[in-house]
């Protein structure tokens, strides 16, 4: 007798200790059914709560979840005269309650076997016992029944009063993560309270982008790296400085100013570059503004014009040197100096890594993300790597909106050849975003190779993109715009359960 025997077994014994809650009402099918509770259990029956039915033509269990609940009086109906609507006018009190029912339209879970769970192709009768399970009990968790063969446990179901963990598919790792939300929902929260440890614990390394540095890095304090403690290459600190100094007046790099200034930072000096070695005999941003300004006009005075030019050329170099800020002066000279992203290591399974981007500006943040890509996904394009590593980027909309601009168009290929790549080098990219789809949503490209999603309270603006995931299942959109921060339905591969489930997390 193997495990799920078992499984079937017990439950068979203990199905005393289950609630009977309804009967299946007409008309059946095999993917759902309505529920007719009995009198007084609607106000122990909610949506989303998991029920077993019992088929009383086959005598098959199969596990439901509650959706879609309605109340229905046939004397108070509106639309029409009735004596029930009269009685209301005249005397201000409901009518009789003989016509007054209360449904749910169950939608199935699946059948339960010998051999687990399996999808269900038999029609269940109308008049079929529908049981409750007892949520204070947690040896009577129904999750137990769709626990994969490679599972970890994090979360909990959300009617469960804390006490029905969920067991993740593990195997869906590798085929990526969206958690969506509007702000206040709840996002960073389930990826500091359940998927941070969800992956660690599953073997996975984790490295995360906070963009704003304040919603991971104050709570791991310990295992946090600024982004200013990493080396900007020779060609991003260039790509900053003709940035920031507007190219020196000229808008094009290839004129005198700015080719001289980056003749001067990509000079060969004993086998490396003017800017691997020069930073390091300075102690400031200033001291490195000054060296730079004098080895360029040094630069400038020995090329063809300087004698006709040379004012200008100063005037331009000076102009545009003291236009960028002391801060990012000094931002630069602290890049110059700190670990390269090719000498980076990255988290070893179990361990975190959390990388503050606050003090830079967007486009730093995107060009440090665009190398940290560029050698994943070297990385991954060697034969049999398995790099068991997880990215949870934050702020997704940043870095691939659904209408990249710039440098976001690179770094929204780099985040689709990271999922497409991921997937069999136990990689796995998690992206947090405020929207789904559409102006505050993701790139279109990119949302298609998520395939677990938890869906918080969303936008109005998300509803339909919403309810594409959702209204097959019977959930509702509309019931998304109300949804109690922290709590989120679960759809997609790494769910145990074909239909969408809600779950919540506990903070610790």
């Amino acid at each position: 007798m193997n495990s799920e025997e078992d499984k079937v077994k017990l439950l068979e014994s203990r199905l005393g200790e289950l609630e009977l809650v309804g009967l299946t009402g007409s008309t059946t099918k095999v993917t759902e059914a309505p529920l007719i509770l009995l009198e007084n259990m609607e106000t122990k029956v909610r949506e989303e709560d998991i029920v077993l039915i019992v088929n009383r033509s086959s005598s098959d269990y199969i596990l439901a979840v509650c959706r879609s609940g309605m109340g229905i009086n046939e004397n108070l109906r509106v639309g029409g005269y009735s004596p029930g609507i009269a009685y209301v006018r005249s005397k201000g009190q409901p009518p009789s309650t003989a016509k007054e029912s209360y449904h749910f339209t169950l939608s199935f879970i699946g059948l339960l076997t010998s051999r687990g769970v399996k999808t269900n192709n038999i029609i269940v009768a109308p008049g079929s016992k529908v049981y409750l399970f007892k949520k204070e009990a947690l040896e009577m968790n129904p999750l137990v029944f769709l626990e994969p063969k490679e599972h970890v446990e994090g979360g909990y179901l959300a009617n469960s009063e804390g006490n029905w963990p969920i067991p993740f598919d593990k195997k869906y790792i590798p085929y990526h993560i969206g958690v969506f939300g509007a702000t206040g929902s709840g996002k960073s929260m389930l990826a500091r309270y359940l998927l941070i440890p969800l992956l660690t614990q599953a073997g996975y390394g984790v490295l995360v982008f906070d963009w704003e540095g304040v919603d991971y890095s104050p709570f791991f304090k310990n295992n946090t790296l600024s982004i200013c403690d990493f080396k900007m290459d020779v060609n991003t600190a260039v790509e900053f400085l003709m940035r920031n100094t507007d190219y020196f007046g000229y808008g094009d790099e290839n004129k005198p100013v700015p080719s001289a200034v980056i003749e001067v930072m990509s000079r060969k000096l004993n086998d490396k570059s003017w800017w691997d070695e020069v930073p390091k005999t300075l102690n400031s941003g200033e001291e490195l503004r000054e060296k730079l300004r004098e080895d360029a006009l040094k630069e400038l005075s020995e090329r063809s014009g300087w004698e006709s030019y040379g004012p200008s050329w100063r005037l331009k170099l000076n102009y545009g040197l003291d236009r960028v800020s002391k801060e990012n002066w000094e931002l630069l000279y602290r890049s110059s100096k700190g670990v390269s992203i090719q000498e980076f290591r990255f988290p070893s399974p179990g361990e975190l890594i959390v990388i503050d981007m606050s003090e830079v500006s967007g486009e730093r943040k995107l060009s440090f993300f665009s190398e940290l890509c560029s050698r994943l996904i070297t990385m991954m394009q060697e034969r049999g790597v398995k790099l068991n590593l997880a990215v949870v980027i934050d702020e997704a909309p940043q870095y691939c909106p659904s209408e990249p601009r710039g440098l976001q168009g690179k770094t929204t290929e780099q985040l689709k050849d990271l999922c497409a790549l991921g997937r069999k080098r136990n990689m796995c990219v998690v992206l947090l975003s405020q929207g789904m789809a559409g102006e505050i949503g993701i790139n279109a490209a990119v949302r298609r190779n998520l395939n677990t999603l938890f869906i918080g309270q969303i936008h109005p603006l998300d509803i339909e993109e919403a309810g594409k995931r959702l209204m097959p299942y019977g959930v509702r959109p509309e019931e998304l715009l109300f949804l109690e921060p922290g709590k989120f339905y679960l759809t997609g591969k790494m769910n145990p359960s074909p239909t969408p489930l809600l779950i919540s997390f506990k903070i610790e």
